[in-house]
């Protein structure tokens, strides 16, 4: 078995976040985050959009998605190590989120094409690293009606 540094094991829980939002397993998702985890969502303009508790995570993005298919891209990642069990991370992202309108006409959109950052705390927990705290912020966002 091969023993993982801590970067990598952060590396592979924003990995394993990104499979389970494009896979729509929310609770699985959940599970990636702390029970006092924080997510938080800013439009391009830095107005907070949403903000999740981990508690009402699953639900709540899951009916934010709702029929759509999404698909993240998370890349050139800053890990900074603020102590053995804590850590902040930076992660370049793109996300799109695509609705079949003719199946489910009541979507809000045809799809989105978003740009941006996430913004984490890390967590070391006796189950592993986790994500303590989430911002995603946005660059740029395109819909298309």
């Amino acid at each position: 078995m091969t023993n993982l540094s801590d970067l990598d094991q952060i590396r592979m829980l924003k990995a394993r976040y990104c499979r389970l939002a494009d896979t729509k397993q929310w609770e699985a998702m959940a599970a990636l985050f702390t029970e006092d985890a924080v997510m938080r969502f800013y439009d391009v303009g830095g107005g907070l959009l949403n903000e999740v508790t981990a508690a009402g995570f699953a639900r709540t993005i899951g009916e934010r998605v709702g029929s759509g298919q999404p698909v993240h891209h998370v890349f050139s990642h800053e890990i900074d190590f603020t102590s053995d069990t804590t850590a902040k991370g930076v992660w370049a992202m793109e996300d799109l989120v695509f609705h079949d309108r003719a199946l489910h006409p009541e979507a809000p959109f045809d799809s989105m094409h978003g740009f941006g950052h996430y913004h984490d705390d890390y967590r070391k927990t006796e189950a592993g690293w986790l994500i303590a705290g989430s911002e995603l912020t946005r660059l740029r966002l395109d819909i298309v009606r």
